[in-house]
């Protein structure tokens, strides 16, 4: 359905190129996202399948038709075969819903038995059949989307092209338009949708293929929205008690009590007698006394004298 050849795209006044050696091929009936950062070239990708630009070098076949060898006159003729959905909807105001939808059917001439037929057909597909008579400023961002897909699958493409079409969209909202994507997708369109979504790319599990700096890094089956780039590794930020209190050597952690005590060094000898601890009392020895204490019976000692009760004790005789 579509297949690059090697494809580069340089726009005039920039050095870094679109795309860079592009080479890939979507199949009938896929259902692929291209994701990216935005200047990833994802809607460099797409403008190059519609043939709003030319490659710098490199072949574009889309259709079976090789895009370079398709003249400006036969290029409305190509895309017709083409629907594509934009993220700012790009619906006429002045125009009710069935007229929005009807317009692309009048550009390429069909009768108008036939757009009376495919046009109601194509808004009960959607959801929009009890409105085709509003106008775009009448429905809410999630139905003007839908009238948008409506007017692009309407002559019922090969091709859906899909550029970021639930960027503007609520994630409810946004799952209805994946679903209607899906439904279109299951009735023979292949679609090619560009997105940032990251939640819708997880969960629909489709083919991936990832741009970064105009080439292509991942191409994967049933993959998801996860980049390529690898994520720095870093520490946790300590919390204040981790920065106050300093962390415990791992060594000392794994030494027993036993070996941390004999691993300490053993204090040097000097001639000053060691400080007692301060809780601990100083030891008083006792005096030596010159007093003899007599042996019992034996009577006072020598030169011992009796004391006497002082004067003013004494009774008066």
């Amino acid at each position: 359905m579509i297949r690059f050849d090697g494809v580069t795209k340089t726009y005039p006044g920039t050095t870094r190129p679109a795309l860079n050696g592009v080479s890939l091929e979507v199949l009938k009936g896929e259902f692929v996202f291209l994701v990216g950062a935005s200047g990833s070239g994802k809607s460099s990708f797409l403008r190059l399948v519609l043939k709003e630009d030319k490659p710098t070098k490199g072949k574009i076949f889309v259709l079976g038709q090789d895009l370079g060898q398709i003249s400006s006159g036969k290029v409305p003729y190509f895309r017709r075969s083409l629907g594509v959905v934009f993220q700012d909807f790009r619906l006429l105001p002045n125009k009710t819903v069935f007229d929005n939808v009807a317009f692309t059917l009048q550009v390429i001439g069909k009768s108008k038995g036939f757009i009376q037929e495919a046009v109601p057909d194509v808004l009960k597909l959607v959801g929009l059949g009890g409105k085709q008579n509003r106008y775009p400023h009448e429905l809410s961002g999630g139905e003007q989307q839908r009238v948008a897909i409506a007017r692009a699958v309407v002559n019922k493409p090969a091709i859906l092209l899909a550029d970021e079409p639930t960027g503007n969209l609520d994630p409810a909202t946004s799952a209805g338009i994946m679903t209607l994507l899906s439904t279109i997708n299951a009735n023979g369109t292949t679609v090619l949708m560009a997105t940032h979504d990251a939640g819708i790319v997880d969960q629909m599990k489709r083919r991936v293929i990832e741009l970064v700096g105009g080439q292509i890094v991942r191409d994967e089956h049933q993959g998801g929205y996860q980049t390529q780039a690898v994520p720095v590794a870093r520490s946790p930020r300590p919390t204040f008690d981790e920065v106050a209190t300093p962390a415990p050597d791992p060594v000392e952690e794994l030494l027993s009590p036993v070996e941390a005590t004999e691993t300490q060094p053993e204090p040097e000898a000097t001639d000053a007698p060691e400080p007692a601890p301060a809780s601990v009392p100083p030891v008083v020895k006792p005096t030596t006394s010159t007093t003899v204490i007599p042996e019992p019976g034996s009577g006072p000692p020598p030169g011992f004298v009796w004391p006497t009760a002082p004067d003013s004790l004494r009774k008066k005789s």
